[in-house]
C-alpha cells in the first residue's frame, strides 16, 4: 500500500469528528523551563522570558475596562475555519448597539498608550540586558486580528472576566488585505520595499525538547531549498492584547527578541541541510513541501516539526515597516495545517528609541501616542468572521 501523508488521510468513520489538535490549546503558562530565564508553551514552541509582561484590557467609549461591560456581548463564531478547543468554537466580543463612532475614536489610542507606556519601558529595560548578553535583536510590532474567547457560551456577560481563556488570532479576511494594499498603504505614505516568497522549515532535536530551529529558505534554480538563515524561536518579553470594542478588529502590541543560532557545528548544519535537501516543493500539500517516506528526520536526530510557505509584501515609511503576508503551514507533530492572511506593523523608530540609554518616559509616551494614533484606522475593516 502506498504511503499517505497524515494531512491527506481520511477517517474510515465519516461520523467520527477529526481529533482536536492540542497545538491550538494555547496556554500562557511558565512551568516548562527552557533555561534559567525563559519558559515556553510546549504545544506551540512559543517562548517567553522569565520576567515577561502579559496584559489584556478592553478599550471602548467608556475608556479602559478590566472586566466585560454590560454594553457588549459574546457572539459565537460560526465559521469552520476558526480555532476550536475540545470541539468548542470560540466567541468574540461585540457591541450590543451601534454608537456614534465620531465621538468614540478621538482619544482611544491615548488611553491605550497611557495604559501600556510604563510596561513598555520596563520590558525594554529587562530585554536590553539579555540582548547584550546573548546578542538578541529586539523587535516591537503591532498585529491586527481578533481575540477569541472560550468557555463563555451561556454565561452572563457580567460574570465573565477578560482574564479567562482566550487566544489572539492573526488571521484576517482577504478583503482586509486588499483594503490595506489599495487604501491604507497610499494614505499612510508607504512605498513598496520588496516582495518575497520563502519557506520556513522548523526542526527540533531530542536534546533540546523545548527549542525549535527556524530554517529560513529560498528556492534554488533546481527547485530545491537553500537555507539562508537559522534562528531559534523568538523570545517574547511583552504581549499586550487590546479588545477594541468599537472596531471590528483587535490589536496586539508585542516586544520579542530574535535569536540567532550560533552554536551549530558543521556536522549539525550538514544534517539539517540534508533534511532540507530531501524536501520537494508541492503546492498541492499543506505547507507547500513534501518529504519522502521516512525522510522527515536526519541521521543525527533532527526531526521536521513544521513547514510553512510564505508569500510576503513589505512596505516602508519613514517610521514604520508594514508586512502583508499569506502563510500556508503544516504542523507535522499534530498533523494539522492552516492558511492565514496576516498584517504586521514593525514599529522601527519607536523600537530604536526605546533601546537608547537613559530614555525619558515622557518621550516614550509621546512617541507611542503618535504611533498608535497614526495606525488606529488599521483596526477597521468591512467585515469579519461571525
Amino acid at each position: 500500500m502506498p504511503y499517505i501523508p497524515p494531512h491527506k488521510r481520511h477517517s474510515k468513520d465519516p461520523t467520527k469528528p477529526d481529533p482536536v489538535p492540542d497545538s491550538l490549546d494555547i496556554k500562557f503558562k511558565k512551568n516548562l523551563s527552557l533555561n534559567s530565564s525563559c519558559s515556553s508553551d510546549k504545544s506551540n514552541r512559543i517562548v517567553y522570558s522569565g520576567d515577561s509582561i502579559s496584559k489584556w484590557f478592553l478599550v471602548g467609549s467608556n475608556g479602559i475596562e478590566d472586566e466585560v461591560p454590560s454594553y457588549v456581548k459574546f457572539v459565537p463564531l460560526s465559521s469552520d475555519s476558526v480555532e476550536c478547543r475540545k470541539g468548542e468554537k470560540p466567541s468574540v466580543l461585540m457591541l450590543n448597539n451601534v454608537r456614534n463612532e465620531s465621538e468614540e475614536k478621538k482619544e482611544q489610542w491615548l488611553l491605550v498608550a497611557e495604559n501600556v507606556g510604563e510596561d513598555l519601558v520596563l520590558a525594554y529595560e529587562r530585554a536590553k540586558t539579555k540582548m547584550e548578553e546573548h546578542h538578541h535583536v529586539l523587535r516591537l510590532v503591532a498585529r491586527f486580528g481578533k481575540i477569541f474567547f472560550y468557555g463563555h457560551q451561556g454565561s452572563p456577560v457580567s460574570e465573565c472576566s477578560l482574564k479567562n481563556s482566550k487566544t489572539f488570532s492573526t488571521d484576517v479576511p482577504t478583503s482586509y488585505l486588499q483594503h490595506i494594499k489599495s487604501e491604507v498603504v497610499r494614505s499612510h505614505g508607504f512605498s513598496l520595499d520588496l516582495e518575497k516568497e520563502t519557506y520556513t522549515v522548523k526542526v527540533s532535536h531530542h536534546t533540546r525538547p523545548n527549542a525549535t530551529i527556524n530554517c529560513k529558505c529560498s528556492l534554488k534554480e533546481d527547485g530545491r531549498l537553500s537555507m539562508y538563515k537559522a534562528e531559534l524561536n523568538p523570545v517574547r518579553h511583552m504581549v499586550v492584547d487590546v479588545s477594541c470594542i468599537d472596531k471590528n478588529l483587535d490589536m496586539r502590541l508585542m516586544l520579542s527578541a530574535k535569536r540567532k543560532m550560533t552554536s551549530l557545528t558543521d556536522k549539525e548544519i550538514s544534517n539539517i541541510k540534508a533534511l532540507l535537501d530531501s524536501a520537494t516543493v508541492d503546492p498541492n500539500v499543506k505547507g507547500g513541501l513534501r518529504w519522502p517516506f521516512g525522510k522527515a528526520s536526519s541521521e543525527d536526530g533532527y526531526r521536521l516539526f513544521e513547514a510553512c510557505h510564505v508569500r510576503a509584501t513589505i512596505y516602508k515609511s519613514q517610521t514604520l515597516r508594514l508586512r502583508v503576508r499569506e502563510t500556508d503551514r503544516f504542523n507535522e507533530r499534530v498533523g494539522t495545517g492552516e492558511i492565514k492572511r496576516e498584517i504586521t506593523l514593525i514599529l522601527k523608530d519607536l523600537n530604536s528609541k526605546l533601546q537608547e540609554q537613559n530614555i525619558e518616559k515622557s518621550c516614550v509616551l509621546e512617541m507611542l501616542c503618535g504611533t498608535l494614533g497614526s495606525i488606529w484606522d488599521f483596526l477597521q475593516c468591512d467585515a469579519y468572521l461571525t
